[in-house]
């Protein structure tokens, strides 16, 4: 039995979903890494113990330990080539290391499945499996288009059978990704994806500079990863004061839907008339629907939106992993190859 992982290396937050057999976990840690330090505090060494990671000859830490000790402000994945970086390959091996910490077994040969922006895949595609099969050489490394996630999540059921959700055979969809760097797009009509369909814009950090910008006017100053977090929870801690903050989140959201919905109508729009439905995923997804759904009534947020690619990446490997051993049916094994 091949453990099966979806890994989900956002540049605000990392996302992992793990099966094998019974046992499923699910993480999420922040993307912040930084060069590793002393701390001589017992508590806080203990815990930075197991956010550090080697990699290239140093030692990093990543997640809170990175975002809390180092002041990490997520501004080192704001960049086309960050899948490239070692602080990439920190957090993919730390996100490892946090799944064998809960018991996983099998992660050294598992079956792993990644992600890339639309825009960047048929570039980089190659290049991450390399280095990513660098890291783990016995596992095998599937580098897939980042919207591919939130489809796979519709089209297969948490164990990798075919899900009764959607017919592959026929039913058409289209998937908008709001991620914090890019936003991406892809349209699949009756079960096949339409290359000249897959495309990216903006993603959430462009709303995060609109309110950093927006706060800076009122005096206050807010880095790149509290802006993030401020359009999630919509609420500053100011001095011992907490300050709601939605309406300057929803001003700063505003010239991203636009573009998102720009965007989508360049790629996707010819079809959204006739699609069975408009799957909004990612981090920034309940930011953005309302707006999209004045565009398209069939815009819907997708089952985990913040989860969507990496849980749809692990039912997408252990579908594979079914298909492989001969236990999916003649349906799921089209669906699989398609």
């Amino acid at each position: 039995m091949q453990t099966a992982i979806g890994f989900d290396v956002g540049r605000s937050s990392v996302k992992i979903v793990a099966a094998r057999g019974n046992t499923r976990e699910e993480l999420l840690f922040p993307s912040a890494v930084c060069p590793a330090f002393t701390i001589n505090d017992d508590k806080g060494a203990a815990r930075a113990a197991a956010e550090t990671v080697f990699v290239g000859g140093k030692y990093f830490f990543i997640g809170e330990t990175a975002l809390l000790q180092g002041g990490d402000d997520l501004s080192g994945g704001l960049r086309d080539d960050w899948v490239y970086s070692e602080q990439h390959s920190a957090l993919f091996l730390g996100g490892l290391n946090r799944l064998k910490a809960t018991g996983m077994a099998g992660i050294e040969s598992a079956l792993i499945v990644v992600g890339l922006p639309g825009a960047l895949y048929a570039s980089q595609k190659a290049g991450l499996r390399h280095e990513l099969g660098r890291l783990v050489p016995r596992a095998e490394i599937r580098v897939m288009p980042q919207p591919m996630g939130p489809y796979q999540e519709l089209l297969f059921a948490p164990d990798g059978q075919e899900s009764h959700a959607v017919n592959a055979d026929d039913d058409s969809y289209a998937v908008i990704e709001v991620g914090q760097y890019t936003t991406d797009f892809a349209l699949l009509l009756h079960g096949h994806t339409i290359e000249n369909a897959f495309g990216s814009c903006d993603g959430m950090r462009i709303a995060a500079e609109h309110l950093q910008r927006s706060l800076r006017q009122s005096q206050i100053a807010v880095s790149m990863a509290e802006a993030t977090d401020l359009l999630r929870t919509k609420t500053l801690r100011n001095f011992g004061a907490r300050i709601d903050v939605s309406e300057q989140v929803v001003r700063a959201v505003e010239p991203l839907a636009t573009q998102i919905v720009d965007k989508a109508n360049q790629l996707i729009g010819k079809s959204a008339r006739s699609l069975d439905g408009i799957l909004v995923a990612g981090g920034g997804a309940p930011l953005v629907l309302e707006t999209l759904q004045k565009a398209w009534p069939h815009a819907r947020l997708s089952q985990n939106s913040r989860f969507s690619v990496a849980e749809g990446f692990c039912r997408y490997s252990l579908a594979l992993s079914r298909y492989r051993n001969g236990t999916a049916d003649e349906h799921e094994a089209a669906s699989e190859v398609r």
